[in-house]
């Protein structure tokens, strides 16, 4: 399998979509990384056209080229073809590339898939994750609003905390077409203040006093960290890989995360300083979709049919073990029960109708 990095100016500007949010129980996020061929891919399949998938930026990092690459094999496996792994620096770039077809694969946020499919109405979902259960209902993860450890207390809802403090402050997003790092945040402060849209959060002087982008969930916690800004948003899974629980149960207002001793690039910096959740929402599990105008349907039948396997669901490079912090995974096999589902267009709705 190759690897194929892109950047922004490389490919077409893609357009930033922005949007509305509110207390909604569900929605959803590239570096240029490498990785080699499909391991026990065949010379058929190495003869054959390549199949090309986009990943995100937060999935494009080089410490998940491991996992992309088990993705890879097994789409080789499921279809026969090889496969290209397009990673990505920017959000818009992922949208476009499986947009207008340039690739047949991706995977997306919810909202980059709202997105997507507007642009192209055969960009349609595949499959995505499941919940501890094998099934959708609780097929979701979270979009966090964090604040610095020491600056909590002007946070303080009663015994809680609350997002009614943020307006005047600085404050990250992670990109404009993020759906846990911008439209679920960023409709809960819509909500929360009563304002007629989220486009002033983006105008710097507006609501916020700065506002700032990560380009990825881990580069907004970073912006945070810092001291870059006061506020930042960005989800659970895409940096709990660098934190410990310190404080409170997991995904609940009021959880304290450090960032770990040994954290590597990009939290190395920021290793041993501690965040509060003040503000979260559960957002649908990101879907695999295709572009079905660039891809067979005997094509698409097989790799979804391959993926929602147990063949799949028990691979440990594609559904890695959370408690081994060795091994880095885009996929977290949280139960026995945990495997691939197939969704369709429909089961994304709630996303459209918080930016109607």
């Amino acid at each position: 399998m190759s690897n194929h990095a892109i950047n922004r100016r490389d490919f077409i500007k893609g357009s930033a979509a922005l949007a509305a949010f509110g207390a909604f129980a569900a929605l959803t996020g590239c570096t240029a990384g490498g990785s080699g061929a499909a391991a026990g891919s065949s010379d058929d399949a190495d003869k054959a056209e390549e199949l090309t998938m986009v990943w995100l930026p937060d999935n494009s990092a080089a410490d998940l080229t491991a996992a992309r690459d088990a993705f890879g094999a097994a789409i080789t496996a499921a279809c026969g073809r090889p496969a290209k792994l397009m990673t990505t620096t920017d959000y818009n770039v992922a949208i476009e590339a499986i947009a207008s077809g340039n690739a047949q694969m991706a995977l997306l946020g919810a909202e980059g898939y709202v997105q997507a499919n507007k642009k192209n109405k055969a960009v349609q979902a595949a499959f995505t994750n499941s919940d501890d259960e094998g099934g959708l209902e609780g097929a979701c993860y979270y979009s966090r609003i964090c604040v610095r450890k020491e600056d909590a207390d002007a946070y303080k809802d009663g015994d809680g905390y609350s997002i009614a403090n943020v307006e005047g402050k600085s404050f990250s997003f992670v990109s404009a077409t993020s759906t846990s790092g911008f439209k679920v945040p960023s409709s809960a402060i819509v909500s929360e203040f009563g304002l007629d849209g989220s486009d002033v959060l983006l105008e710097p002087g507006s609501f916020f006093s700065e506002v700032l982008f990560g380009n990825s969930h881990a580069g907004s916690c970073v912006n945070l960290m810092s001291g870059d800004v006061d506020a930042a948003a960005f989800d659970d899974v895409d940096v709990d890989m660098y934190l410990d629980l310190v404080e409170g149960e997991k995904n609940t207002v009021g959880a304290v995360y450090k960032v770990k001793d040994d954290a590597e690039a990009p939290l190395d910096s920021a290793r041993g300083k501690e965040f509060v959740i003040v503000g979260i929402t559960p957002v649908l599990n990101a879907p695999v979709c295709f572009n079905n105008d660039a891809i067979s349907e005997e094509e698409r039948t097989k790799i979804v049919g391959y993926f929602c396997s147990d063949e799949v669901s028990n691979n440990p490079q594609i559904f890695v073990d959370p408690d081994d912090e060795s091994v880095k995974g885009i996929f977290e096999k949280d139960s026995e029960k945990t495997c691939f589902v197939e969704v369709d267009d429909a089961w994304y709705e709630p996303i459209r109708k918080l930016g109607a």
